[in-house]
This record gives C-alpha cells, structure tokens and sequence, in this order.
C-alpha cells in the first residue's frame, strides 16, 4: 500500500507549526554586516575574507591530521622490563 499525502505551507507556517523561532530579522542584518565588510576598504575586506576561510579551513585541518596520523605507521615505543 502506498500513501502519499501533500502539504501546501510557505516557509512561514512550516516554522510557526513546528514551533522553530523566525529568525529572518538576523539573517537580514548578518547579510547587511557581511555586504558592509565587503564594500570596505581593500584591507577590510581582506582581513574579513581572511578571518572567514581560516574559521572554514580549521575543521579540515583537523581531519586531515587526524587521517594522516592514523594512516601513518604505528611508532613502536620500547618495552621496558
């Protein structure tokens, strides 16, 4: 048996039913910041595209450090008696 059953919401309604907070206020004034720090000058915009990429990048560094250090040879460590 098959059942299918189609809602017609907008995206307002959706998070209304399910009790999600509206945070469009916040995305409007964190696109304004960003749209701010990019018509800065040169150097603002390269210290905030800086301080992006590094936030982004650091989780893949830490993956790949952990990848690498688990695909390197185990180090044998000296027994002692």
């Amino acid at each position: 048996m098959k059942v299918n059953i189609e809602i017609d919401v907008t995206p307002e309604e959706a998070r209304t039913f399910f009790g999600l907070p509206d945070v469009q206020g916040m995305q409007n004034r964190m696109m304004q910041q960003f749209a701010d720090r990019i018509e800065g000058s040169a150097e603002q915009r390269e210290e905030f595209i800086r301080g992006m990429f590094k936030t982004a990048m650091e989780p893949w560094q830490i993956f790949s450090r952990m990848v690498n250090s688990a695909s390197s040879p185990a180090r044998s460590t000296p027994k002692s008696d």
